[in-house]
């Protein structure tokens, strides 16, 4: 009997340890995303203004450092740095009673020798009215002359002085030469200065000037009047309209460059006087491929352009030229097929379905 029953007893444990196969459950796949509304705009050909690019420099139109030009002490300052100022605007002012007193004693000399010269011309009318009877020599009335003379030159000597010390009196007050901003303020109230003390500097910066350098190959291709375009790092979305003023004569011997100066109008003072600047100068025309201006987005420094492809948006790094009649050239080869998005939405990426 165990013989039989064992079999048994060994299938009922094996079938009660065997649990229900237990039912397989897929995941969810994600919905597709739906297909980005997009608007397409035509790639074209056309002729475009042709770039040179150069680089350069930002100067202010005038700048001046003022000194002081009398002997003192500082007794008050009325400026500080980026202060616009108009010319003949009060800087600073130095202790004027030492200049005041020179100037006054200067005057009362020149008084003095005018009262000399009222006297020596009544001598002088004198002598000539005795040489003329001939009442005195020939060596006499030479003498009387000459005195005369003299004491003239030396009315005329004191009375420059007097001028001179009314002018250092009048320098006390140090003024602003021209109209524009201060650049720097040198001195404090109680500094002692002198006449080549530096007391502030001022720069006229509108409009602002652009230093450009020429290389030798590009000579022939400026202009006087041309028009440029200047970019700086500061405001790379920017470009300043410019034209060109100033030709130097001569190559410079050691970079054989030639340096040229342009003009640009800069009213908010966005171009500031030491700025680097890249500088785009009109020296032709060529055909190149342009989009719409709105097709291009802009991120930073980086242009992006997207074109549709098999329904599909394409992203491109692009780099673009000049803007004309609502369009811009892109320096990218692009096929006259190519159909590029417009306005691109806000998170469209790089292979996103766009209907």
């Amino acid at each position: 009997m165990p013989r039989v029953l064992f079999p048994m007893v060994m299938l009922l444990v094996v079938t009660g340890c065997k649990k229900p196969q237990e039912a397989v459950t897929e995941k969810p796949k994600p919905a597709a995303l739906a297909p980005v509304k997009v608007e397409l705009g035509a790639v074209t050909h056309e002729k475009m203004p042709r770039l040179l690019t150069l680089v350069g420099s930002v100067v202010a139109d005038r700048q001046s450092e003022i000194a002081a030009n009398v002997s003192g002490r500082v007794t008050a300052t009325y400026v500080e740095r980026g202060m616009p100022v108009k010319a003949g605007q009060a800087i600073a002012v130095v202790d004027s009673r030492a200049a005041g007193f020179q100037a006054a004693a200067a005057l009362a000399q020149s008084q003095a020798a005018q009262t000399q010269v009222a006297l020596a011309k009544q001598e002088c009318d004198r002598a000539d009215t005795l040489f003329a009877q001939g009442a005195i020599a020939k060596s006499e009335f030479d003498r009387l002359k000459t005195q005369c003379t003299s004491q003239l030159y030396q009315a005329n000597a004191a009375q420059a002085n007097a001028d001179l010390a009314g002018k250092l009196a009048g320098d006390t007050v140090i003024r602003a030469p021209i109209d524009g901003v201060i650049g720097e303020r040198y001195v404090n109230v109680g500094e002692y200065v002198q006449p080549p003390t530096r007391v502030a500097s001022v720069y006229s910066v509108n409009p602002a000037r652009i230093s450009i350098s020429v290389p030798e190959p590009a000579i022939g291709r400026v202009r006087e009047g041309q028009a440029l375009d200047v970019e700086v790092s500061s405001w790379p979305e920017r470009k300043f309209p410019a034209t060109v003023r100033f030709i130097s004569p001569a190559l410079r011997a050691q970079t054989r460059d030639l340096i040229i100066e342009a003009s640009a109008k800069n009213d908010d003072g966005a171009l500031k006087p030491g700025m680097f600047a890249t500088v785009k100068l009109v020296v032709g025309e060529e055909e190149q491929p342009t989009v719409p201006v709105d097709a291009i987005k802009v991120d930073g420094t980086v242009r992006r352009l997207f074109v549709a492809k098999e329904s599909r948006a394409i992203e491109l790094v692009v780099k673009t030229g000049i803007v004309k009649d609502g369009r811009i050239a892109v320096l990218e080869p692009l096929g006259p097929d190519t159909r590029v998005i417009l306005k691109p939405p806000a998170g469209l990426s790089d292979g996103a379905a766009i209907q």
